[in-house]
């Protein structure tokens, strides 16, 4: 709606008068409380728009969002990651409609950054960590795929840095029979995780562990008729078994 307001040339004080405050239009403005229906049918009236076309144009917008940011997370996964930071560099100052594309654009640029060596292991760490609140989101009922992301992303510096810790915290979130994910139409995105995860568990040498979560991927594959990461899984199973001795 601040979008609109500024493309119509229209201040704060006039999009305001006689219907709340200034104040009360910034506290809107922060997500510090919820907008009610009536003073958002008389805003969308003062812009001269619909309810319908708002709620159309912020679909829209939000969709080009999200489609340019899988772009560049795709290039990311082919490890094209100059190619992704020169995308990425012209979106560093917006403003995202959705918090959910604002969490995985930042991901997105963390993880660049750290690829090109633009910041330090110990920075990045602190950047993921931020980004969602580590390790206070160990605590969470469920997780999104920017969370899962970035803890993949600071389980493996981590321990590459002799910090098993967010390791042990990963493996405890996924093994636990309350684990949920927000998958949405997305039933690749896990596999990748567990086999990553087994990797860096095989490389602590807990190969129980390593076990216990490469069956778990192997088990989703299958469920999930998805083969992502699955000749992983069973590779690292397979080692995972003779390093305990099976």
């Amino acid at each position: 709606i601040d979008g609109i307001r500024l493309e119509r040339n229209m201040s704060r004080e006039d999009l305001c008068d006689e219907i709340m405050s200034l104040s009360q239009y910034k506290r809107y403005l922060r997500g510090d409380t919820s907008i009610p229906n009536g003073k958002l049918v008389l805003i969308a009236e003062r812009l001269r728009f619909s309810i319908n076309d708002i709620h159309f144009m912020f679909r829209k917008k939000h969709n080009d969002e999200y489609n340019t940011i899988i772009k560049i997370y795709n290039k990311i996964k082919s490890n094209e990651y100059n190619d992704a930071y020169e995308i990425a560099k012209n979106y560093i100052k917006s403003i995202f409609v959705s918090e959910y594309n604002q969490l995985f654009f930042d991901f997105c640029l963390i993880t660049i950054q750290y690829r090109l060596k633009m910041v330090s292991d110990i920075h990045v760490l602190d950047l993921y960590s931020k980004l969602i609140s580590y390790p206070d989101c160990a605590n969470n009922e469920s997780f999104n795929m920017v969370e899962i992301s970035s803890l993949i992303q600071i389980c493996s510096i981590s321990s590459k840095m002799g910090n098993v810790e967010p390791t042990n915290i990963l493996y405890r979130i996924l093994s636990s029979p309350e684990f949920a994910y927000s998958t949405g139409s997305d039933s690749t995105f896990l596999p990748s995780i567990y086999s990553s995860l087994t990797k860096i568990l095989i490389t602590q040498k807990e190969y129980d562990k390593a076990i216990d979560i490469s069956s778990k991927g192997i088990q989703y594959c299958i469920s999930h008729e998805t083969s992502n990461a699955f000749p992983h899984l069973l590779l690292f199973n397979s080692i995972s078994h003779y390093g305990s001795g099976n």
